[in-house]
């Protein structure tokens, strides 16, 4: 009954109504600060209290109006019972986001089981970092990247949240999934070694995997009644696309999807749009187009443990485009690929 009624919600919901939807779940999905369970019922009782005092006159109005025409109340929620439906999920954001919410923690674990307390290791654009969790997982995470996971593992799965980008080389535990929760998306396993892409600005989350098999599992759209599960092998690639909400396998070499961990940068017909984005974090530096048709370029390239100035150099040698490098930002201006046809051309390669 609770999801019927949320869906028909969401079917006449507002635009800024669907974008305050998205943070509150996107927020529940997420590790959030410990608290007393009965202090926040207390508080959450007491704010919908006032709701509803709010709403009597909405409802008075109601009652009048049924009584007018010689009808009856609808029980349906009419608007100031749909907003009364919304304020009650809003507040129980507000509650959160004031570190007095910790229900999630309590109901994720088994009855006895102390609420989970979560680490969070962040790394700025330019910088990289390995972290060792609890069960013997070595994580690998890259520039302009969080993740948020647990001091030690217990109950029936090991949660972590991850922001950015990072290589997973798994503890294998059959008793025990591996789960990654990415926005409102999960990629799960047992015991192996792949890398997520999920950068909030980019267009779509991307899962490569190098050994073993790795469920990604889309979260359910609104129309849906569940949710979809992908299951990809080595020198696979699943793709979701934020816009369309389309899920794609894709063939390509697993190991180059490890290789940002070594020091490397490799780019396989990729946009310079994406290879700008690409830049920034590794360098840290903020990249602008004097044109912009140049984002559509593709650029095929392999580096080792190269300096900005020299991938620059490198890059130089297509004879496609030339750049300035003042402070720390990178201006990208040239003759680049064919204006009006760039995706159908051969990718620049170096």
């Amino acid at each position: 009954m609770e999801r019927e009624v949320l869906h028909a919600w969401l079917a006449q919901a507002t635009e800024e109504e669907r974008l305050v939807y998205d943070e509150i779940r996107l927020f529940w999905q997420g590790p959030k600060p410990v608290a007393n369970p009965a202090d926040t019922a207390r508080a959450f009782d007491r704010l919908l209290a006032r709701i509803d005092e709010a709403e009597q006159p909405a409802l008075a109005g109601e009652a009048a109006e049924a009584d007018e025409t010689g009808g009856r109340v609808v029980a349906l929620p009419r608007p100031a019972r749909w907003r009364r439906l919304w304020l009650a999920a809003a507040s129980v954001a507000v509650l959160a986001t004031g570190g007095t919410v910790a229900y999630r923690q309590y109901l994720a674990q088994p009855s006895g089981l102390a609420p989970l307390s979560y680490e969070e290791r962040t790394n700025p654009r330019g910088t990289k970092s390995k972290v060792l969790l609890a069960d013997g997982t070595a994580v690998w995470l890259n520039a302009d990247s969080r993740l948020s996971f647990p001091a030690t593992f217990s109950g029936a799965r090991r949660e972590v949240y991850l922001e950015g980008e990072a290589f997973f080389d798994v503890k294998r535990n059959e008793q025990m999934p591996f789960i990654i929760h990415v926005g409102t998306h999960e990629v799960r396993v047992l015991g192996t070694s792949f890398n997520v892409k999920a950068y909030k600005e980019d267009d779509a989350v991307e899962t490569a995997v190098v050994t073993g098999r790795v469920a990604f599992i889309r979260a359910a759209l609104p129309a849906a009644a569940a949710r979809d599960t992908i299951y990809v092998v080595p020198d696979q690639k699943v793709v979701y696309s934020k816009a369309s909400h389309e899920l794609r396998v894709e063939q390509v070499n697993g190991r180059d999807y490890a290789s940002w961990n070594q020091r490397s940068l490799i780019f396989q017909a990729t946009p310079l749009a994406e290879v700008a984005k690409t830049l920034e974090r590794q360098y840290n530096v903020t990249v602008r187009f004097e044109d912009e048709r140049l984002r559509n370029c593709r650029l095929t390239g392999r580096f080792k443990d190269q300096s900005l100035r020299e991938v620059l150099r490198l890059i130089e040698m297509t004879r496609a485009f030339d750049f300035e490098l003042q402070n720390s930002t990178l201006l990208i201006k040239g003759l680049g690929c064919d204006a009006e046809t760039p995706e159908s051309l051969k990718p620049l390669t170096i």
